[in-house]
C-alpha cells in the first residue's frame, strides 16, 4: 500500500507501470499538472519546470521541484478549500478511469473505412466536375483566390456584406452563407468541402492511428478546457461530426470486439436543468420533475399558445433559444439558426426572458461576481478566473463574457459526468469497460450478455449522481454493434 503518490502526471506513471506488466492504483495521490489548472485554469505554462522557475539538472533535482510544488500547492489549496475537494473527490480519482480507457482503445474496422475512403473521392470528383460545368472551365475549389474569381467575377455573385481581404472577397464559411441560395454552386462547394475535411481528417488518418489490433487510443485531458470538461487528442473523437449522414457512417466504423456490443448512455436536456438548478427556476425545476416537454411548454408560453396546438417549428424554435440562451445567443444568432426577422428574434429573446426571470437574472449576476470577484464557479466549486470581462477591446470582452455566463452550466455538468463515470467504474467491476465520453454521455463496450445489466447500472448510477441538485436527471440508454447505432 502507499501512501500519498505525487507524480507531475500520474496518468503517465500509470501508462508506463503498465508497459512494464504493473497494474496499480494508486488510492491517495496528488497531480502536480492537475492541481496546477485546477488553481489557475488560465495559467499558460503549467510545465514542472514553468511552475519551480528553472531547468533541472539530474532527476534528483525534478524530484526537488515537485516537492517544492507540491508544498505550494498545499498552502494554496489551503486556502481554496471547496477546489481542493474537486481534486479530491473528481479530478484525481477520474485519473485512473482516463488511464484504463486509453489503454483499452476502441477497436476500428479499417476495411469499412477503405471503401468510405474511395467512395468520399469518387463523389468529391463528380461534384467537381459538375462545379465545372456551371462555371465553364477547371479551377482549384481549394485556392481561395480561383475560388473567389470563380464566385465574384465568373459568376458575378453579389459582393455586398463579403468581406474583402489582400487577395480578393473572401470565401470562408461565413460569407458563404450569406450566398446561400444565389447559385447552386454555393451548396457544391460546402458539400465538397464537407467531403474533403472529413476524408483527410478520419477517413483517411485514423487508419493510420491504429496499433496492431487494430485499436485507436485517444488521449483523453482534464487540463484543457477551462470549464474542466474533457477532451481528447490524438485523434480527437468528441467531434466527429454527428448530425450529419457522412459523420454517422465514420462512427458505424468504431466497433466492439467480436461478441461485444456497446451500450450508449446519454443525459438528456443536462446542461438546461442544471441552468434551472443554479438559477433557482422554480417552475422549471417543477416542470422537469413533472416530465413536461419543456420546449413545447416554452413554444406555447412565448406563443401564447396552448401546449397542443405548438407546431413542429415552433417547437424548434423554443429548443434552438433554451439550448442557445445559455451560450449567450444573440437575436443575430437566434434569427440565423432559426430563419425568423431579427426583429422576431429579438422579441422572442426578450418574452422568452421574461418569463425565465430567475436564468436572466443568474446569467446578470454570474456576470458581476466575474467582474467584481474575478472568478466563476460551478455548483461544487471549481473555479475558473475571468480577467478579460472587464478588457478594454469589446470583442474580448464579450467573448469572456459569454465564456463566464456558461462556465457554471457546463463545469457543473463537467464535475457531474466525472463522478459518474468513477462511480460507473466501481458498480460495472468486470462485466464492461467505459471506451469513451463526450460531454454528456459516455460509452461502454461489455459481452452482449452483461448489455442489459449494464444499461441499468448506467441509467440508475447516472441519475442519482446529484441528489442534492434536487431536479430529476434523465438518462437514456441504447445498444448497438457499432458506435453509429447508438
Amino acid at each position: 500500500e502507499f501512501g500519498t503518490v505525487i507524480s507531475y502526471d500520474v496518468k503517465a506513471l500509470y501508462h508506463t507501470l503498465a508497459n512494464h506488466g504493473v497494474e496499480v492504483r494508486f488510492s491517495d495521490l496528488h497531480d502536480i499538472r492537475q492541481a496546477a489548472f485546477l488553481l489557475d485554469p488560465l495559467r499558460r505554462d503549467r510545465s514542472l519546470a514553468g511552475l519551480v522557475g528553472g531547468e533541472f539538472e539530474t532527476t534528483k533535482d525534478e524530484v526537488g521541484a515537485m516537492r517544492q510544488v507540491y508544498g505550494w500547492q498545499t498552502q494554496a489549496f489551503e486556502e481554496k478549500p471547496k477546489v481542493l475537494d474537486i481534486a479530491k473527490r473528481f479530478d484525481f480519482p477520474l485519473i485512473y478511469h482516463l488511464f484504463r480507457m486509453e489503454h483499452y482503445g476502441i477497436k476500428l474496422d479499417c476495411d469499412l473505412l477503405k471503401v468510405m475512403s474511395k467512395e468520399l473521392g469518387d463523389e468529391h470528383a463528380k461534384l467537381e466536375q459538375e462545379m465545372y460545368s456551371l462555371v465553364g472551365y477547371e479551377f482549384n475549389i481549394a485556392s481561395p483566390t480561383q475560388l473567389s474569381e470563380v464566385l465574384f467575377t465568373k459568376l458575378q455573385l453579389p459582393t455586398v456584406g463579403i468581406k474583402k481581404g489582400k487577395t480578393g472577397y473572401s470565401t470562408g464559411q461565413k460569407e458563404l452563407d450569406k450566398l446561400r441560395g444565389q447559385n447552386p454552386i454555393i451548396e457544391l462547394i460546402e458539400r465538397t468541402r464537407e467531403l474533403a475535411k472529413l476524408k483527410n481528417t478520419y477517413v483517411d488518418t485514423l487508419p493510420e492511428q491504429v496499433d496492431e489490433h487494430s485499436r485507436l487510443h485517444t488521449t483523453f485531458n482534464q487540463d484543457v478546457a477551462a470549464t474542466g470538461r474533457l477532451s481528447s487528442t490524438t485523434p480527437n473523437l468528441q467531434n466527429i461530426p454527428i448530425r450529419t449522414d457522412l459523420g454517422r457512417r465514420i462512427r458505424e466504423a468504431f466497433v466492439p470486439e467480436k461478441g461485444n456490443v456497446f451500450v450508449s448512455a446519454d443525459y438528456s436536456q443536462f446542461e438546461l436543468r442544471l441552468a434551472a438548478v443554479l438559477a433557482g427556476d422554480t417552475e422549471l425545476i417543477e416542470d422537469f420533475n413533472g416530465n413536461v416537454d419543456i420546449h413545447t411548454k416554452t413554444a406555447s408560453e412565448v406563443y401564447g399558445i396552448p401546449m397542443e396546438r405548438v407546431t413542429k417549428n415552433q417547437r424548434r424554435d423554443a429548443k434552438v433559444i433554451n439550448f442557445g440562451v445559455l451560450y449567450g445567443m444573440s437575436p443575430h444568432g437566434l434569427a440565423a439558426a432559426t430563419g425568423m426577422t431579427f426583429i422576431d428574434a429579438k422579441k422572442f429573446i426578450d418574452q422568452y426572458f421574461e418569463l425565465r426571470k430567475p436564468i436572466r437574472k443568474f446569467i446578470d449576476d454570474t456576470l458581476e461576481k466575474a467582474k467584481n470577484e474575478g472568478y466563476v464557479e460551478t455548483f461544487h466549486g471549481r473555479r475558473r478566473p475571468t480577467p478579460d470581462v472587464n478588457s478594454s477591446n469589446f470583442m474580448v470582452r464579450e467573448g469572456a463574457k459569454r465564456a463566464a455566463a456558461n462556465m457554471p452550466i457546463q463545469g457543473t455538468e463537467a464535475d457531474l459526468m466525472k463522478l459518474a463515470m468513477i462511480q460507473v467504474d466501481e458498480k460495472m467491476g468486470d462485466l464492461g469497460t467505459q471506451v469513451l465520453q463526450i460531454h454528456d454521455s459516455i460509452l461502454v463496450e461489455c459481452p452482449e450478455k452483461n448489455a442489459e445489466k449494464i444499461s441499468e447500472i448506467l441509467k440508475e448510477t447516472m441519475e442519482a449522481i446529484a441528489p442534492e441538485l434536487g431536479i430529476k436527471l434523465q438518462v437514456d440508454v441504447h445498444t448497438g454493434k457499432n458506435w453509429g447505432e447508438v
